[in-house]
C-alpha cells in the first residue's frame, strides 16, 4: 500500500515545479507606518558600472520587524529609469517605497507597415543579457 501513496508524492513534486513564484515584490501592500523608520546605514556607493543602475540599502518592514537590505547592482533597462528605494513622509505617516522600474519612453512601440519592414531588414543578435531585462 505504501506505493501508491510513493507514486503520488513524486507526481505531485514533479507538478510543483513548473508552477513559478511571484516575483520578489509584486503584490506586495503598501505599507504606511505612524512612526518614522530608523536612520537608513551608512553604505558606500560605489563608482558608476557600464550597464548597471546602483540601488541603495534601505529599511523593508517584513513581519513588524525593520530589516535592513544591502544596496545591490541592478541591470540597466532601455527606456526605463530606476526609482530608488527608501521611506518616504506622506500625510498619514511614512510609506516604503520599493525600488522599481518606470517605463519612461514608448519607442519600442512600431506603428504601420514601417515596423514589418525595420523587423526584415534587422539582423539577429545575442544578446547576454536578455534573460535579465
Amino acid at each position: 500500500m505504501k506505493h501508491p501513496l510513493s507514486i503520488a508524492a513524486i507526481i505531485a513534486g514533479r507538478f510543483s515545479s513548473l508552477v513559478k513564484p511571484p516575483p520578489k515584490h509584486q503584490g506586495m501592500p503598501d505599507i504606511v507606518l505612524k512612526n518614522a523608520p530608523p536612520a537608513p546605514k551608512q553604505e558606500a556607493e560605489p563608482g558608476p558600472r557600464a550597464g548597471l543602475v546602483w540601488s541603495p540599502g534601505f529599511w523593508n518592514y517584513v513581519g513588524g520587524w525593520y530589516v535592513w537590505e544591502a544596496g545591490h547592482w541592478e541591470l540597466d533597462r532601455a527606456d526605463q529609469s530606476y526609482l530608488k528605494p527608501g521611506w518616504q513622509k506622506v500625510i498619514h505617516g511614512w510609506k516604503l517605497q520599493r525600488g522599481e522600474w518606470r517605463v519612461t519612453s514608448v519607442s519600442f512601440i512600431k506603428k504601420g507597415n514601417s515596423a514589418k519592414d525595420q523587423d526584415s531588414a534587422a539582423e539577429a543578435h545575442y544578446d547576454p543579457l536578455a534573460a535579465f531585462r
